[in-house]
């Protein structure tokens, strides 16, 4: 089972890939970071779907990994929002019934906007390190990365067709002005299924309140978790942490 099933498929004018652990309808979705592919998310998925005998579909977004298009200039500042939409048709297209949804980061939020919708098929959520708002620590952070654009392009080149065009589209909408004002926490209260908010104690792009109050912005079905050990990007600090949070999040929907 750890050897997924890559394939790809046409959703408007995208063309993503996907990659499926196991046999037939998904029942977990899993979404990447705002830098993310499939390859990145390392030994995650095929665990998830060996320890929960569930079928794990991974894709990646346009202009990541090997999805096209690939992305000329910042994205736009409602670009969570047409991912979240994307993800709907993703959904359905994949007759994926009553998914649950891991996003991470990016990935985390626009999960969070699409289960947001009347339409949402998801029946839990389990965001990683998600944003709900801006912060200045996560400006901060950006702004930081974009200084040294070169290197990280570098990193992001085995994994990424067109990485220096993807980190100015993704860098690019967080720093700009029209993007401060970004907050979905009010949309957010429309969410009524499981939902849990996970953070790593040591996330350099956000304070311990980006869970807790994007926890709270939901309301009754959702609850934050500051995970030890980790930073921003869980599941390369500790993939066994986070595959036993996940494994943990899918198994209690069942109990």
């Amino acid at each position: 089972m750890n050897e997924p099933t890559i394939a790809t498929i046409e959703i408007g004018n995208c063309t993503l890939r996907t990659a499926t652990w196991g046999e037939g309808v998904p029942e977990i979705i899993m979404l990447h970071d705002g830098l993310g592919s499939i390859p990145q998310w390392r030994s995650v998925p095929g665990e998830v779907a060996r320890r929960t005998n569930t079928t794990v579909l991974a894709y990646e977004r346009a202009g990541h990994g090997q999805s096209q298009p690939i992305p000329n200039g910042p994205w736009p500042t409602d670009w969570l929002h047409r991912e979240a939409a994307v993800l709907g048709d993703l959904i359905g297209a994949v007759g994926a019934r009553q998914p649950i949804l891991v996003g991470h980061s990016d990935g985390g939020s626009a999960a969070l906007i699409h289960t947001a919708q009347p339409a949402c098929a998801a029946v839990a959520v389990l965001a990683l390190a998600p944003h709900s708002w801006v912060e200045q620590v996560c400006l901060a952070e950006i702004t930081g990365m974009r200084a040294n654009a070169a290197k990280i392009t570098m990193g992001l080149a085995p994994h990424h067709r067109a990485p220096h065009e993807l980190f100015e589209a993704w860098s690019g909408v967080w720093v700009s002005d029209e993007f401060r004002s970004w907050d979905i926490r009010p949309e957010l209260a429309a969410i009524t299924v499981p939902t849990l908010i996970a953070q790593g104690a040591d996330d350099t792009y956000a304070s311990d309140e980006q869970a807790h109050s994007t926890a709270r912005a939901i309301g009754a079905s959702a609850w934050s978790e500051i995970v030890d050990g980790v930073g921003h990007i869980m599941h390369h600090d500790d993939a066994e942490t986070v595959i036993g949070l996940i494994t943990g999040f899918v198994e209690g929907q069942s109990a």
